[in-house]
């Protein structure tokens, strides 16, 4: 289901992140300061082309890491009513993946998920233990359905988990840098 290759990249990136994560309170690595000398582009330039893909009204940002690449990911309460997650390269500004939210009722994620949410959560959790603190029903531009879970681990950081909800495989696990807004209840 989760490659081994897939795993020790998801670790790696994990261990590389580790001592920024988890800081401890005599340390200044907690307020995320490294991340200035990244070179990226800026929220703005992500923003503006998450827009023109899916005007709206962004309502969460956050910055995560999907292996050794940074990237924004938009939540826009999109002007068709629905709701997308829109992720944007932050090296290069270019959007990569866009994903609608849906309820757990929504009949096309029925039709599309072969394994329960409960399924896909025991999963995710076997391969990052903590605790579940959020959990998402999307359905992707390419019509793939997935259950996406945000784990605050057993290590001190946040994971983003997206579980394919046909196969079961584990689709991919980023490292949440930071979050600013909240999800819509």
């Amino acid at each position: 289901m989760y490659s081994k290759t897939s795993q020790s990249i998801v670790f790696a990136s994990a261990l590389m992140l580790a001592p920024v994560l988890q800081a401890d309170e005599h340390s200044d690595n907690r307020d995320l300061d490294d991340i200035r000398g990244w070179d990226i582009v800026s929220v703005e330039t992500c923003l503006d082309a998450a827009l023109d893909l899916i005007p709206g009204h962004a309502r969460k940002l956050e910055l995560k890491m999907e292996g050794d690449d940074p990237m924004y990911e938009f939540d826009i309460d999109a002007v068709d009513g629905n709701r997308y997650n829109v992720e944007c390269n932050a090296e290069e500004g270019f959007i990569n993946e866009v994903e609608r939210e849906v309820d757990k009722n929504d009949a096309t994620f029925k039709k599309l998920a072969k394994i329960s949410e409960q399924e896909a959560r025991d999963f995710a959790l076997s391969i990052h233990p903590g605790t579940v603190v959020a959990s998402e029903y999307e359905i992707g531009f390419n019509g793939v359905a997935t259950y996406e879970f945000d784990i605050q681990t057993e290590l001190g950081y946040e994971i983003k988990v997206d579980v394919n909800a046909a196969t079961g495989e584990i689709e991919e696990a980023n490292v949440e840098l930071y979050e600013i807004g909240s999800e819509k209840e």
